[in-house]
Order: C-alpha cells, then sequence, then structure tokens
C-alpha cells in the first residue's frame, strides 16, 4: 500500500527542516502534491520503510520522456540543460528521496534508495538536488551519480543540481 501524500509531506518538512537544507515547511506541500499527482496517474515507483506504524523513508519516481512532460518546470529543466536533456530521456526520475531525520547514519537513506534503484532494473537515472555538499549528495555520488548540469530553482531559491546516473 502506498503512503498517503500528508504522510509524504510531513516526513519531508521534518527531513528538509534541518541542516543543511533548513528548508521552510511550505516545500514540503509541493512535493506532497507532486507524489500525489504521480500516485493519481499511475506513474510511480515507490521504495518506502515503515516502523512503529509511521513512514521513516521514501524513494520514489517515474518513468521520464520528454514527451510526457508538458508543463513549466519541466521545459525550463529541458531548456537550462540544453544539449545534456537528452541524456535523461528514456530513463527514471527519482522525484524524492527523504528519511526520517531521527534515523540519520542508521543507513535507512541508503537502503531505501537502493531497494528504488533495483526496481528500475537497470534504466539510467535522475534527480534534482540542491547544489551544496549534502550527505544526500554524497550517497547520490557513492552510488554511480555524477553532475549532468543545473536546472530549474531549487527550494534554497539557486539552481538545482541535475545528478545522471548511467544504465546498470
Amino acid at each position: 500500500m502506498l503512503p498517503p501524500p500528508l504522510e509524504v509531506e510531513e516526513l519531508y518538512a521534518a527531513a528538509a527542516a534541518k541542516p543543511p537544507l533548513s528548508e521552510d515547511p511550505k516545500h514540503a506541500a509541493v512535493f506532497g502534491n507532486v507524489y500525489d499527482l504521480c500516485v493519481r496517474n499511475g506513474q510511480v515507483l515507490v521504495a518506502a520503510s515503515r516502523f512503529g506504524g509511521r513512514l521513516r523513508s521514501i524513494a520514489y519516481g517515474h518513468f521520464w520522456s520528454w514527451l510526457e512532460q508538458d508543463y513549466d518546470w519541466a521545459h525550463e529543466l529541458r531548456s537550462t540543460l540544453g544539449p545534456e536533456a537528452q541524456a535523461i530521456e528514456s530513463s527514471f526520475a527519482l522525484n524524492l528521496l527523504a528519511r526520517d531525520p531521527h534515523l540519520k547514519s542508521s543507513g535507512l537513506g541508503r537502503e531505501t534508495l537502493e531497494t528504488w534503484l533495483a526496481g528500475i532494473g537497470g534504466y539510467s537515472c535522475w534527480l534534482q538536488t540542491s547544489d551544496m555538499d549534502s550527505p544526500a549528495r554524497r550517497l547520490y555520488e557513492s552510488l554511480g551519480f555524477s553532475a549532468l548540469g543545473h536546472g530549474p530553482q531549487a527550494p534554497n531559491g539557486h539552481p538545482g543540481l541535475v545528478l545522471f546516473r548511467p544504465p546498470t
């Protein structure tokens, strides 16, 4: 059973409130709404964990084809990536990885992401994150992601960093 959007929003808000992100909780609502839209469209692959009846981690995303991405954020992404945008055609987009901040350094974020990556069956994938040194970015890089370019504005107000992982 997929987690409800409000639970995803609450987990992201808790995780992103701590440094280094220190995000305004309003951004969590955006992530919850995007998750809800993906679920309603039936275009979502989710890896999640629960302990004590609560959502403790989630990684989710969907298959990415430029023909299906006709909205402002996607147009801006394509424009800012320029020729590199072709690399993410027919790949999977990792929309969100979040982990309960009380479980920092537990390995749960890595385990959740590895489960999601196994679910995409060797396809290439990409994500956008804040362009800063963070535990999440180090995790992505340790699992084979590397910088592809910059995308639309991230919640910190700066252009987001697009990371790409080639097919395995």
